[in-house]
């Protein structure tokens, strides 16, 4: 049985989120694909095929497999493949691990090899959707993954970069690991001060999207909501957000599927 919780924060004020311009996009998140939950990702590409033709991508923000091998990337990449939506992908800590040849470059070569040349082949990367600029952010160590992630400084400074690129625009990002400090240590982001900063620096962000934490919260924190989604692997849940195409609000429901 399919259930919805709304909850949702509206940075200006809520209207109708069926405006034309409206950017619809579901946000699917630690998936931890293994041979006992196949099937259930492949019900949630039938389901969205089927169900959402007016969705304009779907973002699946990381740990997409359990165990970082080429096999069940390749499994995962063979069904979602099959979506008639185009699909983004984000990387987190369960899907890098560089002793089992699963590099960053490897990995993301495979998703643009399998989904095509629209997916860039990059860690971070931005695509445009209307008026929205969205950035993908990686922060995920190949060589000894933790569940701590971490932006380098040369991350950072594209990050700052690409805000300042795009400053006459609104900008999502996407990522793995969250901003918020809902978690214990064991969980956090390393030197998350240092991403705050760049934030600080530039107004056009509205909104960080982000998973690894299992669990759904919601936070605006100055003019950035922060969107945490629970994980997919436990009864396929999932995400639509919606993006108001004309000003900042943003509307979120959390799809539980109760699929066991």
């Amino acid at each position: 049985m399919r259930k919805f919780n709304f909850g949702i924060l509206v940075f200006l004020f809520f209207c109708n989120p069926c405006f034309a311009k409206n950017i619809k996009f579901i946000q699917a998140t630690d998936v931890h694909l293994s041979e006992y939950n196949v099937q259930n990702l492949k019900n949630f590409i039938n389901e969205t095929n089927e169900n959402y033709r007016d969705v304009d991508f779907i973002v699946f923000t990381g740990d997409n497999i359990n165990s970082a091998n080429p096999k069940d990337l390749e499994t995962f990449l063979k069904i979602i493949k099959k979506s008639k939506i185009k699909s983004y992908i984000i990387m987190g800590n369960h899907d890098l691990y560089r002793s089992n040849g699963m590099t960053k470059d490897y990995y993301m070569s495979q998703v643009r090899k399998n989904l095509g040349n629209y997916h860039s082949e990059k860690p971070n990367y931005t695509f445009k959707k209307g008026n929205v600029v969205f950035v993908a952010m990686n922060g995920v160590k190949e060589v000894i993954p933790s569940s701590n992630g971490y932006y380098r400084q040369n991350e950072l400074s594209w990050l700052d970069r690409t805000l300042s690129k795009y400053k006459n625009k609104k900008v999502v990002i996407l990522q793995h690991f969250p901003l918020l400090d809902i978690e214990p240590k064991t969980h956090q982001l390393y030197k998350k001060d240092d991403y705050k900063k760049v934030l600080a620096n530039h107004d056009n962000v509205i909104a960080v999207v982000s998973g690894h934490y299992h669990k759904n919260s919601e936070l605006k924190d100055g003019n950035v909501y922060h969107i945490v989604t629970k994980n997919f692997s436990d009864d396929r849940y999932y995400k639509l957000i919606e993006i108001d195409d004309k000003n900042n609000s943003i509307y979120t429901f959390l799809v539980d599927n109760n699929a066991k």
